[in-house]
């Protein structure tokens, strides 16, 4: 396994006992990863290829809907297990959109080489179980308390940050749809529909180059997510 630096961060005694009874041919390919508060680390619809266990740090279990709310309805902290729920099932893609809430520390296990060892190993199979039943069973006594928000409320304070992060009266942020998606953790389709209805309102100019921001549209962009938080 790479990153012994990362390691000796990790404080969370149930997942440095997790890494050590990892299958040496296993833990080879494993990697530790610091995850940045604010980062999505997996993306609903995104395919399966990795296996996620956290280690350290808190995570925001969310999913984007049609109707244009994000609903955030779970707080993941360690150890859990990312990706098991959907590999369990035998689904191919994730279910839910998770983002770092604090700065994290995640293991990476490659898919195949998790389900090798889960099927070898009757200890691992039931903590999974565990987990997942756990899970499913908190959420069962949250219903009702589901935090609904506008996609276009984030989208907006990304684009309100982007331009207070230049010390310029005209701000051009020229990341590609696909890389704010990528960023927020929404869809390209979300993504689109939102920087229309912006553009509509003359909050934003759009063109080849990117998505301009002046200061006079910056305030707008202010008052507006005040009314539609």
């Amino acid at each position: 396994m790479r990153n012994d630096l990362i390691y000796n961060r990790i404080k969370n005694e149930k997942a440095k006992e997790f890494i050590k009874k990892i299958p040496k041919e296993i833990k080879y390919n494993c990697k530790l990863r610091k995850i940045e508060k604010d980062k999505i680390i997996v993306l609903k619809g995104n395919d399966i290829q990795d296996i996620y266990i956290s280690c350290e740090g808190s995570m925001q279990v969310r999913n984007e809907f049609d109707n244009g709310f994000i609903y955030s309805f779970a707080t993941v902290n360690p150890i859990a297990y990312i990706g098991v729920m959907e590999v369990m099932a035998n689904k191919k893609s994730y279910s839910s959109t998770l983002q770092a809430s604090t700065d994290c520390i995640i293991l990476e296990i490659k898919k195949d080489d998790f389900i090798n060892w889960i099927n070898k190993d009757q200890e691992l199979t039931l903590e999974v179980l565990q987990f997942v039943s756990k899970s499913m069973y908190e959420q069962s006594l949250k219903t009702g308390e589901v935090l609904a928000y506008p996609a276009i409320c984030i989208l907006i304070s990304y684009l309100i940050k982007v331009f207070e992060s230049e010390d310029e009266d005209i701000v051009l942020l020229s990341k590609t749809r696909e890389e704010i998606g990528s960023i927020l953790g929404f869809s390209i389709r979300t993504i689109n529909r939102n920087l229309k209805l912006l553009k509509e309102e003359n909050l934003i100019s759009v063109s080849r180059k990117g998505i301009t921001i002046t200061k006079e549209q910056f305030y707008k962009l202010i008052d507006k997510l005040e009314k539609v938080k």
